[in-house]
């Protein structure tokens, strides 16, 4: 670990986690091809959105990011506060599968929530002396903070509607909704994209400063207004779905301002090592495809098949955390040498994951709809899934073998 960037052992930690979550997964995928006995689908399916969610995504945007703020050492705090959340993580590893969403299992949940306020509040403090550097940069990276907070709040929620037997009442579904509603379209989406601009800012890259505040004024608008999708769920009236196709409207136009801006502003990626600049272009691809996929559903008809589709609602959760977050974080690591390939096992895993991750949104995507056409299943869906499925943690294991943290060994694989 001498001379690696700070940051780095939390990164590894982070793809641990990772590797753990897509190992439920494809538990979760071959429970559709045989039964598991006393495998209980939904305690396990807790058990990988919190693991993928708060311990890859959450400690993997902290972990790549210290680098810029802290370049000479991590205060022993923010230390302090990674190893707690890494207890926390493992604290709802263990209790999800046993118990559910009850008891312990919200206690470790509710902690891990304490943990994030730490972590914003340190953050945001550090942001400040950066905010005459990274403009852009810290502007996206507080406002993901601050979506992030928002997103929590719906969970202080969740104990007092469980505990007036609300369980299965709508509200709880809308408390939850509310906090993945903030968490993809706020937290991680504007954190993702603070990221790639203190990238962009750090490496002196002549941006389009006043055109790319006016996209993050019609994105962060955006972002409250189409919770609306959610609420049609449980209410689906025409004022609601207005009230999302309003929203909609509003983030295609930053869509629109964001391509503009990608087509007029050349950007020298000659310092990010090829892999780096693969995995920043899917994570790019990514999120327009995330930004068109939503443009589609200002018509009513689509926004209801939406999320009703269950193949829809969990290709385009992993478009974003896959295709656009994921790429995103390791393409950031790679640049800042926090991890470096030390053999041909790196790059290996990285296409076996790729495969894997494409190859289940294609299937997804595909049988969704053929669904909506009544068209029924492909045959072997299910098995197809499973298989391609396997590439995510395979994929991980490889990556995780062939890399070591800094650079006193990096090798440069092409």
């Amino acid at each position: 670990m001498t001379g690696a960037p700070p940051g780095s052992r939390w990164f590894i930690i982070a793809l641990i986690n990772f590797l753990v979550a897509a190992i439920i997964g494809v538990l979760l995928r071959y429970a559709f091809v045989e039964e598991i006995p006393g495998f209980h689908f939904r305690k396990f399916l807790y058990a990988h959105s919190h693991v993928a969610m708060l311990g890859w995504l959450f400690q993997g945007f902290f972990a790549v990011l210290l680098p810029y703020l802290y370049p000479t050492g991590v205060p022993g705090v923010l230390h302090r506060l990674f190893w707690l959340s890494q207890a926390m993580v493992l604290g709802m590893l263990v209790a999800f599968p046993i118990v559910g969403y009850t008891s312990w299992a919200i206690g470790f949940a509710s902690a891990h929530i304490l943990v994030s306020y730490g972590f914003v509040w340190l953050i945001w403090k550090a942001l400040g002396q950066h905010r005459y550097n990274w403009m852009l940069g810290v502007l996206f990276i507080r406002t993901a903070l601050a979506l992030m907070v928002l997103s929590t709040l719906s969970l202080w929620a969740i104990g007092p509607i469980m505990a007036l037997g609300m369980r299965e009442h709508e509200i709880f579904y809308l408390a939850v909704q509310w906090f993945l509603h903030f968490q993809f379209n706020g937290w991680f989406l504007f954190m993702a994209l603070g990221l790639w601009f203190v990238q962009l800012e750090s490496d002196k890259i002549p941006l389009p400063v006043q055109q790319l505040r006016t996209f993050y004024r019609w994105l962060l608008v955006s972002t409250p207004i189409t919770f609306a999708l959610a609420v049609a769920w449980s209410n689906p009236n025409l004022i609601v779905f207005t009230v999302n196709s309003v929203g909609i409207i509003i983030q295609t136009v930053a869509l629109v301002l964001f391509i503009r801006i990608l087509l007029r502003t050349p950007l020298p990626l000659g310092n990010w090592s090829p892999w780096a600049r693969r995995l920043l272009i899917l994570a790019l691809a990514s999120f327009l495809g995330k930004l068109l996929v939503q443009a589609l559903v200002v018509i009513p008809a689509v926004a209801e098949m939406a999320y009703t589709l269950r193949n829809y609602v969990i290709g385009f959760i992993h478009l974003i955390t896959l295709g656009m977050l994921s790429m995103l974080l390791i393409a950031v690591a790679l640049k800042g040498n926090m991890i470096a390939m030390r053999n041909r096992l790196a790059p290996a895993g990285l296409v076996i994951l790729i495969v894997g991750i494409a190859g289940s949104e294609f299937l997804l995507f595909l049988q969704g709809t053929l669904l909506w056409w009544s068209m029924g299943f492909l045959p072997w869906y299910h098995e197809g899934l499973l298989l391609i499925s396997i590439g995510l943690p395979l994929g991980l294991v490889l990556l995780i073998l062939g890399i070591t943290p800094g650079s006193e060994r990096k090798v440069v694989l092409g």
